[in-house]
């Protein structure tokens, strides 16, 4: 860019002896410009650090200002004596049931299940160096949950809990040729019908991500086979209890008769009285052996079922770079091409040539020459850069093509929807096409526990965006998904519909880190609902920025509307929030941890911190961003791992970490919560026919009596009605017969017809002017 200099120019400020003697800036008129003129560059230096001065200033100003308002805000209370936990001192991972019932916690060796309310282990499973850090659960059935793990060493495995017991089902990380399958992220349908993973090749790198079926009527009818087995054994188990018990107050009696009588002056026959003394140590050895409770472990070891394992439906490979178009001439290349431009897809089928990009490059190079050498080069980008996903199991809605939904099955999922970390594309592939045989163009239905041959599917629906996708989150029935873009975009779709809700932009400074779809029933629903059945089309959504700035949004048909911030960004780094789950009977609240390690539970309507979580002063949280944490008994409890160390005498310390139960339902401060009426509510209602006409039926019943008072009311207002209607056709005629014509108005009559029409008064006039 060419820089013009004006000529004759002088930078260097003027010498003393040319300087005026009434100059304003003289230093005997105004003290402080005692100093002489400094000449460039320094004068700049100067001016930059009086500004950098004059803004750290202001600031200091702002956060003084800021100190008295802070000191007087209340101050949520804080409950700093949770119990603790004696069985979960090393736990690593911990999750809670769907119901509350049960937890999961993760060891250095396994994984064990519990009673969430009295903490009493029920089950365990062990292996060695198999130390769990991540738990998730999921429904399978009533009395069925089935359990994703994963561990240290990036192994997932799928476990089956049911009747109090854990039966592991399968590794997922199944070897191809002898390469060693890590996997970076495990999860399953809400149901457990899929089972998703991401899988890294050690020895390729190379990343793909995998979706196995449940088969779940062949799991239905081994549960009833092993539930039976389970209520046998413990039958048995209580039977020989029971008969130990009468046994031992069989040789109680004895002894208290024994007792009681004299000591005996003979001396007992040796040969009749040693099997006798054998015969009471077997059975007082026997009682001591026995478990006094029947152990759901050692069950569970008995019966060693092996469930049907699950079998791989779909396999999905990261996008491909892109390449030129191979064909050299025009019309070739646009034969591989969609002729109407209607199919965008992924971008890879295009006309551009190898000359064409490399030309574009070239120009790049020339027109930025200065700035390449900064780059980052694509080695180093292949370093740091690992190609992950994150998909979501979604249920039919009207998103996908015709003939990829099923038919009937509302609450199973249909499809997968999945984004790759740094692209511009959610993908969306149908759970439901069946394999095709080699040499065979018919497709066929694809038996149960029958491994497909062709699991690699093209894309059925591809949504680009204009920004890269940072997250995504969909709702608990699936009809609403939400994706969150680098610029700050949030894109809402309703898929039941499938219609568009709408794009907000809540800060266009920041991307957006976590979107969090809430409890429906949160949502004001409206008087009159019609269909007269329960039904809601919207909910309320939580976005939480990188700057730490949370917003609630309303994702109804009011979408235009500004969001509402909860939570501005923080000035202090230690302030810097993360949102982790709601808990599950209280909606509104929502656990959050702060940088420097607080727990707090916050109102999300509101933005207020509604009480602090504590820990004792010798232990902390295990980490700020990934902190170990669970809800027990639907919110009632809220278990914490903790770490702490204690100095011993011989300068070493002894391992104090423990989980911390704090007993949420005990606290007054959450009283107004748990005493708020709630009705659980979907966002998506599936009435059959049959279920719509007994809604109109009961409809129509309810208002019986209403319908007959306005019958009533109607009856007598007919007198009224006729009256009104009589009057009206009398004031029609009226203004018929009264009408006439002048010769103004029809030309086209005589005179002496005019005359007849015409009024008395107006034809004397005529006629005696």
């Amino acid at each position: 860019m060419p820089v013009y200099i004006r000529k004759n120019l002088s930078y260097t400020p003027p010498s003393i002896a040319r300087m005026s003697d009434e100059d304003d800036d003289d230093y005997l008129q105004d003290p402080d410009q005692m100093r002489d003129i400094l000449p460039q560059p320094y004068r700049m230096i100067n001016k930059v650090l009086d500004k950098l001065l004059e803004d750290v200033w202001d600031i200091l100003e702002s956060k003084e200002n800021k100190r008295p308002g802070e000191k007087r805000k209340p101050k949520p209370p804080k409950y700093d004596k949770p119990s603790k936990a004696p069985l979960l001192g090393q736990a690593t991972a911990l999750a809670s049931s769907p119901d509350g019932k049960y937890l999961f916690a993760g060891l250095p060796n396994g994984l064990v299940a519990l009673d969430a309310l009295n903490q009493q282990s029920l089950s365990q499973w062990e292996e060695d160096s198999a130390e769990i850090t991540s738990i998730l659960t999921y429904a399978f059935s009533p009395t069925a949950y089935v359990l994703v793990t994963l561990d240290d060493m990036a192994v997932a495995r799928l476990f089956l809990f049911t009747c109090d017991c854990l039966f592991f089902v399968k590794v997922m990380n199944d070897s191809e040729g002898g390469a060693k399958m890590l996997a970076s992220r495990c999860e399953a349908s809400l149901e457990g019908d899929y089972v998703g993973i991401v899988f890294e090749n050690t020895s390729t790198k190379e990343v793909t991500f995998e979706t196995h079926k449940v088969p779940r009527e062949a799991w239905v009818g081994e549960i009833e086979a092993v539930e039976a087995k389970i209520q046998k054994e413990k039958e048995q188990q209580e039977k020989e209890q029971k008969e130990r018990e009468e046994r031992e107050k069989e040789l109680n009696k004895t002894e208290e008769n024994t007792e009681e009588l004299p000591a005996p002056t003979e001396i007992a026959d040796p040969c009749t009285e040693e099997p006798a003394k054998e015969q009471d140590e077997t059975e007082k050895g026997d009682s001591s052996r026995a478990p006094t409770d029947p152990s759901a472990s050692m069950i569970a070891e008995k019966i060693a079922h092996k469930f049907t394992p699950p079998t791989l439906v779909l396999r999905v490979r990261p996008p491909v770079p892109y390449v030129a178009n191979p064909p050299s001439s025009a019309f070739s290349a646009t034969q591989k091409v969609d002729a109407t431009g209607a199919v965008l897809g992924m971008g890879q089928t295009h006309i551009m040539s190898a000359a064409h990009l490399e030309s574009r490059d070239a120009t790049f190079q020339h027109m930025h020459a200065g700035l390449v050498k900064y780059m980052t080069k694509d080695e180093d980008k292949k370093d740091e850069d690992v190609m992950t996903a994150t998909f979501h199991f979604m249920n039919p809605g009207r998103t996908l093509l015709t003939g990829l939904e099923p038919v009937g099955q509302t609450d199973r999922p249909s499809c997968v929807a999945l984004w790759w970390k740094g692209t511009n594309h959610l993908l969306q592939f149908s759970l439901l096409k069946v394999s095709k045989e080699p040499g065979n163009s018919k497709r066929r239905a694809m038996p149960v526990g029958e491994a497909p041959q062709e699991v690699e599917h093209k894309v059925d629906v591809v949504w680009p965006f204009s920004s890269k996708i940072t997250c995504s989150a969909v709702s608990t029935c699936t009809s609403h998904i939400a994706v969150g873009l680098d610029n700050g975009n949030v894109t809402v779709w309703d898929r039941y519909m499938g219609l568009q809700r709408g794009v907000l932009n809540m800060n266009s400074k920041s991307t957006v880190q976590m979107l969090r779809f809430l409890d429906p029933a949160l949502y004001p629903s409206s008087s009159m609902d019609y269909p007269p059945y329960p039904q809601r089309t919207a909910t309320y959504m939580l976005a939480q920025y990188a700057d730490s700035s949370q917003y609630l949004c309303d994702i109804g048909q009011a979408t235009q509307d500004h969001p509402m911030s909860i939570s501005d960004r923080p000035d202090k780094d230690d302030d810097v929030e993360t949102l982790l789950e709601s808990v599950p009977d209280i909606p509104e609240l929502c656990l959050m941890v702060q940088k420097d390690g607080n727990l707090y539970l916050k109102d999300i309507q509101t933005g207020v911190e509604v009480c602090q979580l504590a820990l004792p002063n010798t232990h902390q949280i295990m980490s700020p961003w990934e902190p170990v944490v669970a809800f027990g008994g639907r919110g009632q409890l809220l278990f914490v791992k903790g770490s702490g160390e204690e100095a011993g005498e011989a300068e070493e310390s002894t391992d104090t970490s423990g989980v911390f139960v704090f007993t949420l339902r005990s606290y007054p401060t959450l009283d107004r919560y748990w005493n708020r009426l709630r009705t659980p509510t979907q966002l998506l209602v599936h009435p059959t026919i049959d279920t719509r006409l007994d809604a109109l039926m009961k409809e129509r019943l309810a208002q019986q009596a209403l319908r007959k008072q306005r019958l009533q009311m109607r009856w007598g207002m007919l007198r009224s009605d006729l009256a009104v209607i009589q009057n009206a056709k009398e004031v029609v005629a009226n203004t018929v017969t009264r009408q006439f014509l002048t010769p103004s108005s029809d030309r086209s009559l005589p005179e002496d017809v005019l005359g007849k029409f015409a009024p008395q008064s107006q034809t004397s006039l005529d006629k005696n002017p």
